[in-house]
């Protein structure tokens, strides 16, 4: 009897600084998600706002990092949910379409138009932001 092979070896691309980037995101938001203030490390990511592949000179720039709870760093990645001129969270049509639905107006409705958790330090770039807005977001 044969056995179906199930792993395989590959090479991958190891992103140096990451570790950096995100212990000092984290720590400029208090590890706290800056949308939902979730405290859980575990569930926490130092999001790019202008994406790891853009532009190479701000990957581990601290004032291109969020503070993200991984649901929201993905709605965020994916475009589904941005920041306008005054950092208050703006929802995607994309992901208005889908409403109503109950998680959705918790975890996002429930934070939309509420001005996101500025950091200690290292705040936002507002270039950075504007860049994801018109870049990255799927339209307000």
């Amino acid at each position: 009897r044969t056995k179906e092979a199930t792993e395989t070896e590959a090479t991958t691309k190891i992103r140096i600084g990451q570790n950096f980037f995100r212990q000092v995101v984290l720590s400029s938001y208090d590890n706290r998600c800056c949308i939902t203030g979730n405290p859980i490390p575990e569930l926490l990511i130092a999001s790019h706002i202008v994406p790891w592949h853009e532009q190479s000179e701000h990957r581990l720039n601290p004032h291109n990092g969020l503070c993200l709870a991984r649901t929201h760093d993905a709605a965020f990645d994916r475009g589904l949910i941005t920041f306008d001129e005054n950092n208050r969270l703006l929802l995607s049509h994309y992901l208005q379409g889908f409403l109503p639905e109950e998680t959705l107006e918790r975890n996002f409705v429930a934070h939309a138009g509420s001005q996101l958790r500025l950091p200690k330090k290292f705040y936002p770039e507002p270039d950075f932001l504007r860049f994801h807005r018109e870049q990255v977001f799927r339209g307000a």
